[in-house]
């Protein structure tokens, strides 16, 4: 079940379908921050994982195309 419908079907009787739309569109939008703040601290301790040549080759990859094909993420 989508969280739009469990939303639903918690608030049906104790809000108006504008108010409803409005918990689902705010839910929708922390739970996309709280995937993003996940993201970010991955980011963050990636020096951790990621040698500084893996680095390089990865940022070259990046600034030559718009695409990053799977074949060209070999490391060296």
């Amino acid at each position: 079940m989508s969280i739009a419908k469990k939303i639903e079907e918690l608030l049906k009787d104790e809000l108006g379908p504008e108010n409803i739309k409005t918990v689902i569109d705010l839910t929708e939008y922390l739970k996309f921050k709280e995937g993003q703040s996940i993201w970010c601290k991955i980011n963050e301790s990636e020096k951790e994982y990621i040698s500084e040549d893996e680095r390089k080759h990865l940022d070259e990859l990046k600034s030559s195309s718009e695409f990053i094909f799977r074949h060209n993420l070999h490391f060296i």
